[in-house]
């Protein structure tokens, strides 16, 4: 059987988990079809989703639960079809990666071939996150 992942919850206070930051250049937001809610309870099924595109630059902001290992948190964001960057972006990759956990950022700059940045040492966002510049 395997480990179930530890997931976050809302009651959980956010200073004890790790956060990552993702510079998101093709951000989605993603909504049930309304025309595919009849249908999809008809079939027993789930509702189709529609994918908007968000303009500008953005960062994706992920709070892990408390205690995940680092490898269940690199899963669960860079998973292909259930991972968060790819519920968030439209993006192969992000432009950059920042977390409070830095071997964790690492790892997943490796992995998308992005731009490591640090978090800001004073409020925890990352460094440069509105910064204009071409990514």
């Amino acid at each position: 059987m395997a480990a179930r992942t530890k997931r976050a919850t809302v009651d959980e206070p956010a200073a004890d988990r790790v956060i990552v930051y993702l510079g998101n250049r093709a951000a989605v937001e993603s909504v049930e079809d309304p025309d595919d809610v009849d249908t999809a309870a008809a079939e027993e099924r789930a509702v189709n989703r529609v994918r908007t595109p968000l303009e500008g630059k953005r960062c994706t902001t992920v709070t892990l639960a408390p205690g995940l290992k680092i490898m269940d948190a690199a899963f669960e964001i860079t998973h292909p079809s259930r991972g968060v960057w790819s519920a968030h972006s439209d993006a192969d990759a992000p432009a950059w990666v920042a977390s409070t956990d830095p071997a964790l950022a690492q790892l997943l700059a490796a992995h998308y071939g992005c731009e490591l940045r640090d978090p800001e040492p004073d409020d925890g966002t990352p460094a440069d996150a509105g910064d204009d510049e071409e990514e």
